[in-house]
């Protein structure tokens, strides 16, 4: 009688030791940053102790730097002010009301000290390591939550941003008892199930009022991935689960309104932020739907690479490097086994719901990322554990497939036609996104040659439309820069309309020693010979011509020439990730194309 229980249990005991694992290197991360508080008692008890206390669970690795005068501009020495002011809950306020509550709350137990919002923040990291693990668990099986929970305690990255002052980590830690109480729901749909995800969605809004972005289309999915004979049902407890989250929301929004005209004012305020760092005019008020709005009329190739970068590349790409301090390749594990796991995921209905909240989560960061400090990692880490809920997903998806092959003495079991339809569609997804990530920049430089801005084509991870096949890939040398590999390297320039275009071409020779011009062409036409400088301080600049009568509408090419091609091996160390015999010609940084007023 008692092993059931046990079983049962064991798990979700072991989860909440791993929080409070992940909450002592939390506090330690604290102490080490902000120093320890003297009052009152518990608070010093614990701050004195966690040092001693938490050494066992980290790596060397783990340090951090201690800040002589704290929360010195940013958020944090904001929400300490708001929350020191807040008159009620439902106040009208640009910050929503939750994370100033626990701040406040941190304020009333630690005297007033300013370390009470790094308390607040550090709570909500703390609460998100138990809602990964019921996340994983309930998407891939309690063993994979305990991974995932021991993940996320242990990440240097969310340790660091945990004990800030930030709320981006009660948003992340509500985001996900909100995905928890959905699952939950698509599984036993249920009052209290309604319930529950309801009052956590309706939370999670009042931190980020831009929760609404997720809530909604998981509501609607509950409805339409139902079964048939289900659906009714299901549609009147989601439909249960909405009132409850609009009836914690709806009086935040009520209150901004009658004191604001604007019930969207903490989404709304925002955009002079933004506006200001695009150097546009931010004086009057805009609303963030304009605010888009201007940047799809305006540039709307560009808007929508923005939005496909924020949405998939951006938010992937920064996450998995804070568990190098463990083991080595950890992150990069991870990293493909998530990647996998997402591509897996749409074929698990809980699957499909962990899918729609980490994509739609990301809509209002995704059109902002590339602005001022939009890119920050706070904004997307949220997303995190469900990244690593997907990359358990394939992990133990792969393990079990093995093992029925195994059984099944290596026979492939029949995979009904409806799988195969599925899996190709999936497959299809994946290629148009690929191939969306590969061909979108060239379109985004034609679209602002166009329309007469200034442009460049830098070097990078998407830059192979615009170079030839004659240039190494690209490489971090200071500055990302290709090298040519050939005596005649081509690159490609969209120009949309026959005219005169003036360009600025930043390259030094490879072997300077060796290479003192380069011969340009221009759609295989000689446009003049380069003498080549070469400053230690910064990359050649050489402006060109490009004269109408030699340009085509669309695709145009230039050639790079150099007097003479070298051997890596006889470069300064700057070439030394080559190997020795490489031939080589230029370094190229970047090609810009200079607008109409230039």
């Amino acid at each position: 009688m008692l092993q059931p229980w046990l079983r049962r249990t064991a798990p979700l005991v072991t989860a909440l030791a791993i929080t409070a694992c992940g909450g002592l290197l939390r506090l330690d991360a604290l102490v080490e940053r902000y120093g320890p508080v003297d009052s009152p008692r518990w608070a010093r008890t614990l701050t004195h102790n966690a040092p001693r206390w938490a050494s066992p669970l980290k790596p060397p690795s783990h340090q951090w730097q201690r800040i002589a005068i704290p929360y010195v501009g940013g958020d944090p020495i904001n929400y300490l002010r708001f929350a020191r002011e807040m008159q009620s809950f439902y106040q009208p306020h640009v910050r929503e009301p939750v994370f100033l509550a626990v701040t406040r709350m941190f304020l009333r137990l630690l005297n007033d000290a300013d370390v009470a919002v790094s308390f607040a923040s550090a709570a909500g990291s703390t609460l998100a390591i138990l809602g990964a693990y019921l996340v994983a668990a309930a998407v891939v099986s309690p063993a994979a939550g305990l991974v995932v929970a021991s993940l996320m305690a242990g990440e240097y990255h969310l340790i660091t941003w945990g004990i800030d002052g930030w709320r981006d980590d009660t948003f992340m830690a509500l985001l996900l008892l909100t995905l928890w109480g959905l699952l939950r729901l698509r599984r036993q749909p249920t009052f209290a199930h309604a319930l529950l995800a309801g009052s956590a969605a309706g939370l999670a809004c009042l931190t980020r009022i831009t929760a609404l972005s997720f809530v909604l289309p998981a509501l609607a999915l509950l409805v339409i991935d139902a079964p048939r004979g289900e659906r009714r049902h299901r549609a009147a407890l989601a439909g249960l689960a909405g009132v409850i989250c609009g009836a914690i929301v709806i009086p935040y929004l009520v209150s901004c309104a009658l004191a604001t005209g604007d019930p969207f004012i903490a989404i709304n305020y925002h955009t002079s932020y933004y506006r200001f760092g695009e150097g546009l005019p931010a004086k009057q008020p805009m609303s963030a739907a304009a605010y888009i709005g201007a940047k799809l009329a305006g540039h709307p190739i560009h808007a929508v690479d923005t939005a496909f970068q924020g949405l998939t590349v951006q938010p992937f790409l920064n996450k998995f490097q804070g568990f190098e301090g463990y083991a080595p390749h950890i992150g990069t594990l991870l990293m493909w086994t998530a990647a996998a796991g997402l591509l897996a995921l749409p074929f698990a209905p809980a699957g499909r719901m962990l899918l729609i909240v980490l994509v739609a989560s990301l809509v209002p960061y995704a059109f902002t990322w590339n602005v001022s400090s939009g890119g920050e990692w706070r904004f997307t880490m949220h997303v995190y554990p469900l990244y690593l809920s997907a990359a358990l997903f394939a992990i133990e998806g792969a393990v079990r497939g093995a093992a029925a092959l195994w059984r099944s003495g290596g026979r492939l079991p029949s995979v009904p036609r409806r799988r195969v339809v599925a899996i190709g569609a999936v497959a299809a997804v994946a290629a148009l996104g690929w191939a969306a990530y590969v061909t979108l920049p060239w379109f985004v430089v034609r679209e602002a040659v166009a329309s007469g801005e200034d442009v460049s084509i830098e070097t990078g991870a998407r830059d192979r439309l615009f170079f030839g096949a004659g240039w190494l890939p690209p490489h971090d040398d200071g500055v990302t820069v290709r090298v040519s590999a050939v005596a005649r390297a081509a690159i490609f320039l969209p120009l949309p309309v026959r005219r005169t275009y003036e360009v600025v071409v930043r390259l030094d020779p490879a072997v300077p020693e060796r290479q003192h011009r380069v011969s340009v062409l221009f759609n295989r036409q000689l446009l003049g010979s380069l003498p080549l400088t070469v400053d230690a301080r910064r990359m050649g600049s050489y402006r060109l011509r490009l004269p109408a009568t030699q340009v085509k509408s669309g695709r145009n090419e230039l050639l790079l020439v150099p007097d003479v091609m070298a051997m890596a091996g006889s470069a300064a160390p700057h070439l030394g990730w080559l190997a020795p015999a490489q031939e080589v010609g230029v370094r190229l940084w970047y090609v810009r194309i200079l607008g109409l007023a230039k």
